[in-house]
């Protein structure tokens, strides 16, 4: 059975990082490739590629590349890049079956990349030194060194890696189960390798596991599990066939001839056996029947003498160490073998690929005529297409420009349409409430010059004409000062105003009425508080509430100046205690509608009606606002909210 191992032991081993399969030979591709590159770095790379291409089937070409990459990185101080020289140059005298210096060398680098820190570069040295080992024959130093790199590869997590490690550690684990006669050995490599394929296929699916479904159909096979050594080797077999390796395939097949002999199926063992010596016949690799010869001596015996126990018999003691030199002579055979296909096969590919080439390099002239053509062909819609959407986004400036001009004119027509009705609405007002005090008025001077009077008529009349000649007074200030902003395009004036103080000054332009109704006026407006506003607005605002607020107060009660803030709003409530409002009056003072009827004060004062139309009119324009709360027969509060941007404090 040792011929089994060493054939798995060769195809385990072409697991080594930092290869690939050579795809030309020599120095030429060196030269060449320098050709087209400049810098020290690349020049070593291109030294570096080369050799991992073709160390394979030319090691010792390979071997001269490597040096001279060396001796430039190592000249050029490129640490990194004279590491990783350094690490295919051991590859390659393990290649060359040279294993004094490949361990020398695989140490070497090993110590570098400690100094490093390199904890991935450490693993793959320590793997690389297992496989010096184990390819010399030396078992138990190569699980020693495959252990560690295994701990690293578990530290920082290269799953790919501990997956090979563990698949090389089954190895050796199988050459002893298979040498040997202690069945507990059999069953721990079994136990081992099936964990492996478990681990491999949860985490590293990519990795190539026919190598061990090989090893674990001969260990049930020793183990006399013929249900699960056929189970491994079906698997075996499907893997190479697919994969076309006619050596891989042949030993599948040669432990499924052993499992015929087993079962006593000596006619398939036969027929098992002619199938394998057609696919090598079809591979070409003639000397692998002689390598498995001595295979299909033992079936041929077997199924002659009907003996299902001569296939796993072990050689006689006599001829054991005969055997075993020739092994070793095999194991060389067996690398040329399949150096012979795989160079074969190369060989092959490299023809196909020159023809590839041709035809691709004919091609390419024509792609590249194509590609210039369609290049213009799209340069040219490129410019089409922005001269378009150039001349799409002017158009649309233009259109927009006009949609904003058209929209300037709407507002524009509606402003002077609402402020024509304004006008209309103010000028009717002023002649109906002017012709009441200048009829009176007229009447009295009419009766003055017919009859005499008494003097306490007259008085009553005097003070009846002097209240609604007040009241027309006021409102034609009103009127004045609205006109005269209007004639001046309505510029405001903004500056800085202290609102305790037009309080204070309304009231004392009130004081006579206050007096006259007891009524207790209560400012709770902080003298600091500064605001920005129109002085000449402001004060008409806050004149006519408070107007209003004595006009319909109870006698003897309180007129309250308030002042809060919000995270955005100064708010400034006058309050007071007087007849009120219901909800159809508050609706037409929210919708600035003036009422049918002039609504007479708590003393029969009468008012003209424009007064919080105009209020209204002039906290708009100030970007202020006006609300009321109110419940008729309980008083009213009247708000203005200034934005806290035109507060100065």
């Amino acid at each position: 059975m040792n011929h089994i191992y060493i054939f798995l032991f060769i195809n385990f081993l072409t697991i080594i990082p930092n290869c690939i399969y050579a795809q030309s030979i020599g120095l030429e591709k060196v030269n060449k490739q320098l050709e087209t590159v400049s810098g020290d770095s690349a020049r070593i790379l291109v030294y570096y590629k080369v050799a991992s291409e073709i160390y394979k089937s030319a090691p010792q070409d390979a071997q001269e590349i490597v040096s001279k990459g060396l001796d430039l990185a190592e000249a050029k101080k490129f640490e990194a890049l004279a590491i990783d020289l350094l690490n295919l140059q051991g590859v390659i005298y393990l290649k060359l079956n040279n294993f004094d210096e490949s361990i020398k060398t695989h140490f070497r680098v090993l110590k570098r990349r400690e100094e490093r820190n390199d904890k991935k570069g450490m693993m793959l040295s320590f793997l690389n030194i297992g496989n010096v080992f184990n390819k010399s024959y030396d078992p138990e130093q190569a699980l020693k060194y495959y252990q560690r790199a295994l701990d690293l590869a578990k530290e920082i997590h290269d799953t790919r890696n501990r997956a090979n490690i563990s698949t090389n550690i089954g190895n050796i684990y199988a050459q002893k189960a298979l040498n040997g006669e202690q069945k507990k050995d059999v069953s721990n490599a079994i136990d081992y390798l099936v964990k492996t394929v478990e681990f491999c296929k949860s985490n590293a699916p990519e990795v190539d596991l026919f190598n061990t479904y090989i090893l674990l159909s001969y260990l049930y096979l020793k183990a006399d599990k013929l249900e699960w050594s056929t189970y491994y080797t079906d698997l075996a077999i499907d893997i190479t066939s697919k994969k076309k390796d006619p050596v891989g395939e042949s030993y599948a097949r040669i432990n499924r001839a052993n499992i015929y002999v087993k079962e006593k199926r000596f006619d398939l063992a036969t027929k098992e056996v002619t199938l394998i010596k057609n696919i090598i016949a079809k591979s070409g690799l003639s000397n692998l029947t002689e390598e498995l010869q001595g295979d299909f001596d033992k079936i041929a015996k077997a199924v002659k003498e009907q003996d299902e126990h001569l296939v796993l018999s072990d050689q006689d003691s006599s001829d054991r160490k005969f055997h075993e030199d020739a092994e070793i002579l095999r194991v060389r055979i067996r690398e040329e073998l399949r150096e012979k296909y795989e160079s074969e096969k190369k060989e092959l590919e490299n023809k196909n690929l020159i023809l590839e080439n041709a035809s691709i390099e004919r091609e390419a002239y024509w792609v590249k005529l194509m590609w210039l053509v369609t290049f213009f062909v799209l340069l040219i819609f490129l410019v089409l297409v922005l001269l378009l959407v150039k001349k799409n986004r002017l158009l649309r400036k233009e259109k927009q420009k006009v949609d904003d001009q058209a929209a300037e004119i709407r507002h524009q027509h509606e402003e002077l349409v609402q402020a024509d009705r304004f006008r209309s609405t103010i000028f009717s007002v002023v002649s109906h409430d002017l012709r009441s005090p200048l009829s009176t008025f007229q009447a009295l001077l009419s009766v003055s010059k017919i009859v005499d009077l008494p003097a306490h008529e007259i008085k009553n009349m005097l003070i009846t004409i002097g209240n609604q000649v007040n009241t027309a007074s006021k409102m034609l200030d009103s009127l004045l000062v609205w006109s005269s902003q209007q004639m001046a395009n309505e510029k405001l004036d903004m500056q800085e105003i202290v609102p305790f103080q037009i309080v204070k000054e309304c009231e004392e332009l009130f004081i006579d009425r206050i007096n006259l109704k007891n009524l207790f006026i209560d400012v709770r407006i902080s003298p600091q508080l500064t605001i920005l506003s129109d002085l000449k607005r402001f004060e008409f605002i806050i004149r006519n509430i408070f107007n209003n607020a004595i006009k319909f107060s109870f006698s003897g009660k309180s007129i309250i100046f308030n002042q809060r803030e919000t995270d955005s709003e100064i708010l400034i409530s006058i309050t007071d205690q007087g007849v009120g409002m219901d909800e159809r009056k508050i609706t037409a003072l929210k919708s600035m509608q003036k009422q049918q009827t002039s609504l007479e004060g708590t003393f029969e004062e009468k008012g003209a009606g424009i007064g919080l139309m105009l209020c209204h009119e002039f906290a708009n324009r100030m970007g202020y606002s006006i609300t009321v709360e109110s419940s008729e027969g309980f008083g009213s509060t009247f708000t203005l909210h200034i934005p806290k941007h035109h507060s100065a404090a």
